[in-house]
């Protein structure tokens, strides 16, 4: 009879665990003590995924460490995950790690020095009054359930963006809007960036799949 009851609560644990992601919670110190403070990220593992169109990668999790690999091609429609990687790492769980390679969105880079807290959840761990992308692939519809990979910014970050060279800042409004702050040849202002559940096509930033179950989310939590 305990073996018995044993085997359903595994079970049980099997069919409620669908997936677990690993966790780049962000501080400006070697410790990663004190509040949790930029750019962030939580990713599936086992699951090939892009942020920026150019770097794919693959997570996983054995023995108390994470893996990953990454590979490199320009403007990916589709991400792959094989032939020959560019780059390989592995970190502890429950380790603070300096944010070398750890840029994973090589279009919004840091403007500071960041170390990761790594931690491995069934949920994606995410910081409170933050800037968030989410992002889901392959699914009947949009489910939140279902996030691939997400990033965030902690309200009032910097990044570097790629497209123009200068720094953006993310926010969350007074009414939990997300909205962005930057400069261009145009001039400075903020633009208000709420999306929820807009299928991901072609004009995408990251594109994780070609056909029309793939999504993906702009919100402040």
């Amino acid at each position: 009879m305990k073996l018995l009851t044993l085997l359903v609560v595994i079970i049980l644990n099997i069919l409620l665990v669908k997936s677990q992601y690993v966790n780049f919670q962000p501080f400006l110190n070697s410790k990663c003590s004190g509040n949790s403070q930029g750019i962030g990220y939580s990713i599936q593992l086992g699951t090939c995924t892009t942020y920026d169109r150019n770097n794919t990668y693959m997570f996983k999790s054995s023995s108390n460490q994470v893996k990953w690999v990454q590979y490199s091609e320009l403007n990916v429609v589709e991400p792959v995950c094989s032939g020959s990687a560019t780059n390989t790492q592995t970190v502890k769980v429950g380790s603070c790690v300096k944010n070398t390679n750890i840029a994973f969105d090589e279009s919004s880079l840091p403007t500071v020095q960041y170390y990761y807290k790594v931690s491995v959840s069934n949920q994606p761990l995410v910081n409170s009054n933050s800037y968030i992308k989410s992002f889901m692939y392959n699914v009947g519809s949009c489910n939140e359930n279902e996030v691939t990979n997400l990033q965030y910014f902690s309200n009032s970050t910097k990044a570097i963006e790629k497209s123009t060279s200068k720094p953006s800042s993310y926010y969350c409004s007074g009414s939990n809007e997300p909205y962005t702050y930057y400069c261009s040849i145009w001039g400075c202002g903020p633009t208000y960036t709420s999306a929820n559940c807009q299928q991901i096509n072609s004009t995408s930033p990251t594109l994780i799949n070609q056909n029309n179950n793939n999504y993906y989310s702009v919100f402040c939590n």
